[in-house]
Parts: structure tokens; C-alpha cells; sequence
């Protein structure tokens, strides 16, 4: 094997140096000021330097934020469809898959857009993402069983990866350094409105019209997204670099999709789909690993590498990485279980239950801004994320407590005080990433930091649902209940409603009840490590570079 660039001129090539179509895009005329931008870049309007007038640009960024709106709605709008869909297919132990599914595919191609977007153009790459999302969603929508559902899902992940991944790159396009963070917290308000609205949408769909529409909604929007991009946004393609894709780093992502994808099998087949012991199960938990470590090595050596190697030698970023992986776990194994909790031991409605989330989504909305005003005030942003996780833990510790006794107010407080931390700790992650390195990396390191979280949640989704499936199962064994009997319990959940035994039916809901005992007390576990791994990163302060 050869041995790795390691000489200055690489290293500024493979971690510092722009792109040929971001120098394209960014004027470099005028007098800098302080902030290292010029003159021209403060006072331009924006769209001005890609050729937009403000009605143009105004049309573009609603046009992004829908497309950014239907890729958030997907990620929990299933949540409170889940025990609709598994009744309708009779076949609930493989229904976390709906959301695994979709997440994996998601995650893969976050770099791969990235890279492609370089290559054929990100107005190019952002058209063919919401394609596929397009056929994805129509896929789902149509589908006859359970598996094809799933199948439907990764197809449709594709896509969103696509379009989330490149709304933000976008945006950097169009309006100067300093006056991006204003757009990208439009993102986060619309991505704050479909963690409300996702939820609630598929209960009401699943229990007024039909679970399908969770999926039918996006052809009734996304036509419009391509649309109004196609024909409104003006973005200089460059030509296709034939060197370029002889560089690109093939063996990175194939490594990297390969462990990403075996690990997060292994997970969601133990104890679920086979046993523990079951050689795929142990293939997949050893290769996945072996894999993740291969793709470190070949970053070192790799000419163009999808993760510049100076970020895997920093002690913060890899701290904040590795936090940012268990605050997804923590988010998304919480948002997608509290629902069917409210369902199966509450006895809500599907849209009952998406109406439960709410008081983590005003937490959330709480944590978020107040944390953005923190750093604003004292140029600090790590201490929001050591504060939030402290929140989390103790929500997440309370929640243990649950049972089919918990009273309405308690997971009311709960949520709140969970939502708050996680808006804390999304913020203080975030921005302690992006001051943490030199302002050619904030891109790449955004990325990076996006592609962390949405592996931490599938992981906690399928972590979540391996504890507590496992347990639901042994448990059921325990009762007077024939084989039959546990069998309908563990593919329909809704079928408990008509058991004739009231104690019977009671007994079960109080093995729903102690089986997700199991997944609160992993939801602690991660909220414990984002606060760990939060204080071995170091603070910088905001202008101290």
C-alpha cells in the first residue's frame, strides 16, 4: 500500500481548498472587512450573485423549505400510523423497519450527494432527490404488504437525503457567508413544524382516511418543489470533470455504507428478526465495525476523501460527533415510541397520541432559541449542549418511572423538560462544531454532523425496538394466553381492544407497559453519554479565530 500525503501543500488541497463551482459562485472583488467578507458581500442582495432577483429568491427559498418540509414530515409521520399499518399488514415485528429503513438510506447518501452535487451541479442533484423521493412516496402509497412498504421506504430515504443535504449547500450559494445562518434557521422553524405536524397528520390520516396518505401528501407537493427549482433557480453546472470522477472516493463510501449499513443490521436483527447467536447477527456486529475502521484508513489515503482526515485527528470534533450520535438516538427513539406508548398502555387514538408529542415539540421550541441567545450574549455555545443532556437525563430518567398508573400531567412535565434539553443540546452541538474549525470546513463539518445524528437515530429507533420487542415477547409467554392468542398480540396491537377478559386485557397492557421499560432506561443510558462526551470537547468562543 502507498504511503499517505502527509506533506502541507496535500493537506491544505485535501482540508481547506474550495471547490471549482464554490469559487465560481463567491465574488471575490471589494474591500474585506473584519468579518474577512468584502464590502460587496455585506451589502449585496441576496440571489444578486447568482443572478436572482429578490422575488426570484423569495420563490426559491419557500420552493427549498417545502422540499425540506416533506423529507422532515417523513421522518415521524409514520410514528402514530405504525400500529395502524402493522394491523392492516398483520405484521408488527418488523414495523420498526418502516422508520430504520428509511433513516439508513437517508444517512448513506448525505456525502454522496454532496460529492455529486460538486460534480453534475447541486440544482441538478436536488431535482434528481426529489425524483426519487417522489417515486418513493408514490411506492409507499401504493403498497400491498409489509415488506414492499419497507422496500418503498429506502427508495423514498434516496431521495430525501438528497433534498435535505443539499438545501443547506443551497443556500450558501445564494446569499454571502455572514447572512446564512438567517436562512438556515427558516429550515429549522420548518423542520420544528413537522415534528408537530408529522405526528398528528399520521394519526389523522390512518384514523379518519387512510394511513396511504401519509405518503399520497408528498406527490401533491413535491411536483410543485421541482417545478418552481427547475425553472426559478439559477445555479453555474460545471462541466463534467472526467478526472474528478476518477478521484472520487469510491472505496470511502463503499466502506463507509458498508459498516454503516451491516452495523446497523446486526442491531436491528438481534433479538428481533434471529437470535443473538445467530451467525448473520454476529457477521453483521463484527464486519459493520471492521468496515467503519477501514473507512478511516482509507480517508488517509484516499486523493479526494469524503471526510477531510484532519476532523478524525480533532479531539472536539470527534467528542461532538460522537455526541451528536446519541442525541439522535435519544430524539428519534423517543419521538417514534412515546406515541405507541400513549397507544398501547393509554388507550389513545393515533391522533390522540401525536397530539401527546406536543409538549416535547414546545420544549424543543423553548430549548432552541433560548440557547441561540446564550451563545449571542456570551460567545459560547458548548455549555447549552452540557445543560440540555443534564435535562435529558433526568426526563429520560423519570420516564423509567412510567406505567399504565402514570397520570397524564407527570408525562406532560416530562415531555417539556425533555424537549427543552434536546432544543439546548441541538443548538449548543451544532455551533460548537462549526466555530470549532477554519471557515472552508463549517460546510463538510454541518454535514458531518447531520449524517451522525440521523445514524444515532437509527440507531436508537432500532436499539428501542430490539429492548423492547425482545421483552414483550418472553413477557407474553408468562400470561394465560395461547399461542394463538400471543401470536395476534405481538402482528396486531389492536386487537388487545377486543379482548373479552378485562384483567386479561389489563395484564397485557401492563406487559406493554414494563416491556418499554426496557427502551426508557436505553433513551437514559444515551442522554448520559451526549453529556459525557459534551464535556470532553473543548469551547471556543465565538470571534476568537
Amino acid at each position: 500500500m502507498a504511503e499517505p500525503r502527509n506533506t502541507s501543500a496535500t493537506e491544505e488541497r485535501r482540508d481547506g481548498a474550495s471547490s471549482d463551482l464554490e469559487k465560481q459562485q463567491i465574488p471575490s472583488s471589494g474591500v474585506a472587512s473584519e468579518s474577512g467578507e468584502s464590502d460587496a458581500q455585506v451589502t449585496e442582495k441576496p440571489g444578486a450573485r447568482v443572478g436572482l432577483t429578490l422575488t426570484q429568491f423569495w420563490i426559491v427559498i419557500v420552493a427549498l423549505n417545502m422540499g425540506m418540509l416533506l423529507t422532515a414530515l417523513d421522518f415521524n409521520i409514520v410514528a402514530t400510523a405504525v400500529p395502524i399499518i402493522s394491523s392492516d399488514f398483520k405484521e408488527y415485528s418488523n414495523s420498526s423497519w418502516l422508520g430504520t429503513g428509511f433513516l439508513i438510506s437517508f444517512a448513506l447518501v448525505l456525502p454522496i450527494y454532496s460529492k455529486l452535487g460538486d460534480m453534475f451541479g447541486r440544482k441538478n442533484m436536488f431535482l434528481l432527490g426529489t425524483l426519487i423521493f417522489t417515486l418513493g412516496s408514490g411506492l409507499c402509497g401504493g403498497s400491498s404488504s409489509m415488506s414492499m412498504l419497507i422496500a418503498s421506504r429506502l427508495i423514498q430515504g434516496i431521495g430525501a437525503g438528497g433534498i435535505y443535504g443539499l438545501v443547506n449547500v443551497i443556500v450558501t450559494d445564494l446569499v454571502p457567508l455572514r447572512e446564512v445562518g438567517k436562512y438556515l434557521a427558516l429550515a429549522g422553524l420548518v423542520w420544528a413544524i413537522a415534528d408537530v405536524a408529522g405526528p398528528l397528520l399520521g394519526g389523522a390520516f390512518s384514523q379518519y382516511v387512510s394511513w396511504r396518505w401519509c405518503f399520497y401528501i408528498n406527490l401533491c407537493i413535491a411536483p410543485v418543489t421541482f417545478v418552481v427549482i427547475f425553472i426559478v433557480l439559477k445555479l453555474p453546472a460545471p462541466k463534467l470533470d472526467f478526472k474528478k470522477l476518477k478521484n472520487y472516493d469510491y472505496l470511502g463510501t463503499l466502506t463507509l455504507c458498508g459498516g454503516t449499513t451491516c452495523l446497523l443490521l446486526g442491531l436491528s436483527w438481534g433479538g428481533n428478526n434471529f437470535p443473538w447467536s445467530d451467525s448473520r447477527v454476529i457477521g453483521c456486529l463484527v464486519g459493520g465495525p471492521a468496515l467503519l475502521a477501514a473507512f478511516v484508513v482509507v480517508e488517509h489515503y484516499a486523493k479526494d476523501p469524503l471526510i477531510f482526515p484532519s476532523m478524525l485527528r480533532s479531539r472536539t470534533i470527534i467528542a461532538i460527533l460522537v455526541a451528536e450520535f446519541f442525541y439522535g438516538a435519544n430524539l428519534l427513539g423517543l419521538m417514534y415510541y412515546v406515541p405507541q406508548f400513549f397507544q398501547l398502555v393509554f388507550g389513545d387514538s393515533a391522533t390522540l397520541s401525536g397530539v401527546g408529542l406536543l409538549p416535547m415539540m414546545l420544549g424543543l421550541a423553548i430549548g432552541n432559541p433560548i440557547a441561540a441567545v446564550v451563545t449571542s450574549k456570551f460567545g459560547i455555545s458548548l455549555y447549552n449542549a452540557v445543560a440540555g443532556a443534564g435535562l435529558e437525563i433526568l426526563a429520560s430518567g423519570l420516564m423509567t418511572r412510567w406505567n399504565e398508573g402514570t397520570s397524564r400531567a407527570e408525562a406532560v412535565i416530562v415531555l417539556i423538560i425533555l424537549g427543552i434539553g434536546q432544543g439546548a443540546v441541538m443548538s449548543g452541538l451544532l455551533l460548537s462544531s462549526q466555530v470549532a474549525v477554519p471557515p472552508m470546513q463549517i460546510g463538510i463539518v454541518t454535514g458531518l454532523v447531520i449524517f451522525m445524528q440521523t445514524i444515532g437515530d437509527i440507531f436508537g429507533i432500532a436499539m428501542f425496538a430490539a429492548a423492547y420487542v425482545n421483552e414483550l415477547s418472553a413477557s407474553l409467554a408468562r400470561l394465560d394466553l395461547t399461542p394463538e392468542q400471543i401470536t395476534l398480540v405481538l402482528t396486531d396491537v389492536q386487537e388487545v381492544k377486543h379482548f373479552e377478559s378485562a384483567d386479561l386485557k389489563h395484564e397485557v397492557v401492563e406487559v406493554y407497559a414494563d416491556s418499554m421499560r426496557n427502551g426508557w432506561w436505553l433513551m437514559f443510558a444515551c442522554a448520559c453519554m451526549i453529556f459525557v462526551a459534551s464535556l470532553c470537547s473543548r469551547q471556543h468562543k465565538f470571534g476568537a479565530k
